[in-house]
């Protein structure tokens, strides 16, 4: 919020620099962040008056006679076409400074002596909204008499200084000048000096003129009016403009700057209603209905939600409550009556209706934030002051204060001993009332204990710490003394999850995986490429109530669409190969937690594709993650929709399936533009972790030599590769220490419908060299189990 400092030291003193005042705010909780000098960088330009003006034969050039008030009248060189004899205009000086660092000397002009320049209003950064008769057209002329050479800067406003304050939104009160005031008086230890509110009253009778009606005081509880008759639309005299300008708020006309005079003065937004364009004569302040429209101030047509707060005239809306008013009411050179309103609305119902139609105003940041009840009819009563003192109309007699519950002012009590023992600082009880005092507190005092009555601007006091902090930052934090830091520490650590992750992580980059990381938040239509069937539970994810659009709209049931979409864009950047992983819960909202949350589980997803690459590789990397975290599983047929059905399986241990893997289904290629077979993973890091064991005994190496024998086995085409290792492996016993399969042959040699699957075997005994017998024996007892079970024979 800008400011300017003179309107400031209006209602209190600032007897410091502007450098020390910016210092003391921030240090009494008025963060300040930053103050311009409006006018810092001229000097040495006075008024003058044109005295005399000759045209230059043959150019645009006019050569000047002007009188700034010294002992010598100077002559000057001028290229402006509006300048003529009797002008008063501003004059740069000989050595005079102008903004850009530009500098005036006295010199010669085609031939000419020139001493100076008439300015323009663009050489000043001077804006037509604050002095009307600016123009980039020529100079800038007075309207009004100013002596000659007298400092133009008191005269343009630019002898003054904008601070633009940060206000935090617990302090709503002081987003105004005269918070701001208070903050300063009570800071620097100066008076207060709050406006005399005194309206002088034209006769008549507000109640014959309009009629108010508040149907939802809950989001209304206070609505005042005052009606202005023979309303003289003009131009702002130069004081309001001054102090507009230095706000950032255009000047416009007289009865609108009013308004926003008073909404930087007192915080309150004000609204102006061309009385004779409100229908019926009656306003209605109401929730919208379906289906209404309105056309706002800025042209712009607005179809509130039901129950959002309107502003209505007898026969529909006329205004957004606490946002912006109807262009049907606009103030406009026509204007005869005015009605003047003064409200106080709901924050989070302006705030709600704000969001839903993307529109923001000052008005509206104020009531987000918290307009204060209690003033609003000092404010509406200091316009019509104002409209007495521009002679802007007549002020009808009475005033519509509709205040059907009114909120009494609140009390707080403190003791003088905590408040102290809080702060941290011995502060004297005396000086706590006086704090307080100066912070408009109505205070008492007995003994140990302190009643203030809050100020009916402050909302945000509600108990003793706020009693504290106010008389904290005001007495000075530099009273809190230096001490040594004190307070136990808690160890911090990793969960478990995360442990687990991070092992896993290492392996999966020793492998030649790198990580990749996605939104929890997905697309529907990316879920549905899936190929999933009907009545799959991740058909129906969980949906985010505020999504930033229908891209993120879900939280993923599955990593496998981001992946996808991952491997995807590498394929069609050009990466040759591609092995990646991520690690992230997934989500399911259809049986939720015992707090009604939803389930969160976290998975591994691995994507792979290129050279080198294929289900096998894969499958490795999966069982690699699994033995480092002590769970043994075996591979069954199976795997999911996304899978090639010949190309899956699934990785189990009793009851738990703990990952699905599979090529990429030809369908799912084809709706994520895949030109290349992938292979996709899933692993479940919950059900990982509540089967991982811990690292067990470290077994020395093996002193004594292993034996390798080699098998093929026949056996039918239809037999599972997997359970029968899983039988060999029974069979060997401790002796077995490793197999592998590494060939399998179809063909001639072992007839149709069946396959020759080519095993080695390692054995080895932990306490001693294993014998030709040992060996054959245990070999033998292998073939048994083979072909007892699965029909496999050897070769």
């Amino acid at each position: 919020m800008k400011l300017s400092m003179n309107m400031i030291r209006d209602y209190a003193a600032i007897p410091v620099s502007p450098k020390e005042y910016e210092a003391r705010m921030i240090m009494t909780g008025t963060a300040v962040e930053a103050i311009e000098d409006l006018g810092g960088e001229i000097e040495n330009v006075v008024v003058g008056r044109v005295l005399a003006c000759e045209d230059v034969e043959g150019t645009h050039l006019h050569k000047c006679t002007v009188d700034v008030g010294g002992p010598e009248i100077l002559h000057i060189v001028c290229g402006a076409p509006n300048v003529f004899a009797g002008a008063l205009v501003p004059v740069a000086l000989d050595g005079a400074n102008l903004p850009g660092s530009v500098k005036i000397k006295k010199g010669k002009l085609r031939g000419m002596v020139s001493e100076g320049m008439l300015c323009a209003a663009t050489e000043l950064n001077v804006p037509k909204e604050l002095y009307p008769s600016v123009g980039d057209e020529g100079l800038l002329i007075f309207n009004e008499e100013y002596p000659l050479g007298s400092d133009v800067k008191p005269i343009l406003g630019l002898d003054d200084c904008a601070v633009d304050f940060d206000i935090l939104a617990n302090r709503p009160d002081c987003l105004c000048a005269l918070g701001i005031a208070r903050e300063t008086a009570a800071a620097l230890g100066t008076a207060f000096r709050a406006p005399a509110l005194t309206v002088t009253e034209a006769g008549g009778d507000i109640h014959q003129d309009v009629a108010v009606e508040v149907l939802d005081a809950d989001l209304c509880p206070r609505f005042t009016a005052r009606v202005i008759k023979n309303v003289r639309i003009a131009p702002s005299p130069l004081w309001l403009r001054k102090y507009l300008h230095a706000a950032g708020i255009r000047s416009i006309n007289n009865i609108v700057d009013i308004t926003n005079f008073v909404m930087i003065e007192y915080g309150h937004p004000m609204h102006a209603y061309d009385l004779n364009q409100v229908r019926g004569r009656r306003i209605i302040v109401r929730r919208a209905r379906a289906g209404e429209t309105m056309t706002t101030l800025d042209g712009q047509p607005r179809a509130p939600r039901a129950g959002d707060l309107l502003i209505c005239d007898a026969e529909g809306p006329t205004g957004l409550a606490g946002i912006m008013g109807g262009l049907e009411s606009e103030i406009t050179g026509e204007t005869r009556d005015v009605m003047l309103e003064c409200a106080s609305f709901d924050r989070t119902s302006v705030r709600l209706t704000g969001r839903a139609l993307g529109m923001r105003t000052e008005a509206s940041a104020r009531f987000e934030r918290g307009v204060s009840v209690h003033t609003t009819l000092d404010a509406v009563n200091r316009a019509c002051m104002l409209v007495n003192l521009l002679d802007a109309g007549d002020v009808v007699s009475g005033v519509i204060d509709v205040y059907p519950a009114p909120k009494p002012l609140q009390v707080v009590t403190g003791s003088i001993e905590r408040i102290a023992e809080r702060a941290g600082v011995p502060i004297p009880a005396e000086a706590m009332v006086d704090i307080l005092t100066r912070l408009h507190y109505g205070v008492t005092r007995e003994g140990d204990l302190i009643t203030a009555t809050v100020p009916a601007f402050r909302a945000d006091v509600d108990g003793e710490a706020d009693l504290c902090e106010d008389v904290l930052r005001i007495y000075g934090f530099e009273h809190i003394g230096c001490t040594r830091l004190r307070g136990e520490t808690t160890q911090g650590g990793v969960t478990e999850m995360l442990r687990l992750k991070g092992k896993l992580a290492n392996i999966l980059h020793g492998l030649g995986y790198l990580e990749v990381m996605n939104y929890s938040f997905v697309s529907r239509k990316t879920i549905e490429k899936l190929n999933l069937p009907e009545g799959d539970p991740r058909l129906d994810p969980m949906p985010i109530q505020n999504p930033l659009g229908e891209d993120t709209a879900v939280m993923r049931p599955s990593l496998a669409p981001d992946m996808l979409q991952t491997l995807a864009y590498n394929m069609s950047h050009g990466t040759a190969a591609a092995s990646l992983y991520e690690m992230a819960a997934v989500f399911e909202h259809h049986s939720p937690t015992a707090e009604g949350l939803p389930v969160e589980t976290q998975t591994l997803c691995l994507g792979a594709y290129g050279e080198g690459t294929d289900f096998f590789a894969v499958r490795g990397a999966l069982l690699a993650l699994l033995h480092a975290c002590g769970i043994a599983c075996e591979p069954e047929r199976g795997g999911e929709a996304y899978h090639h059905p010949g190309r899956c399986a699934r990785l189990t241990a009793g009851d738990v399936t703990y990952a699905t893997l599979g090529e990429v289904h030809p369908a799912v290629m084809d709706a994520f533009d895949m030109p290349r077979r992938a292979v996709l993973a899933e692993l479940n890091l919950s059900a990982v972790l509540l089967a991982a064991t811990p690292m067990g005994e470290l077994k020395p190496l093996p002193r004594f030599p292993s034996v390798a024998r080699d098998l093929a086995l026949v056996m039918d085409e239809g037999v599972a590769v997997g359970p029968l290792m899983a039988a060999m492996r029974r069979a060997g016993g401790s002796l077995l220490e490793t197999i592998e399969m590494f060939d399998v042959y179809r063909g001639a040699q072992v007839g149709a419908g069946k396959k020759s699957v080519a095993f080695s075997l390692l054995l080895r005994a932990a306490d001693r060299t294993l014998t030709e017998p040992e060996v054959q024996k245990a070999v033998e007892k292998v073939l048994r189990s083979c072909e007892a079970q699965y029909g496999a024979v050897i070769r």
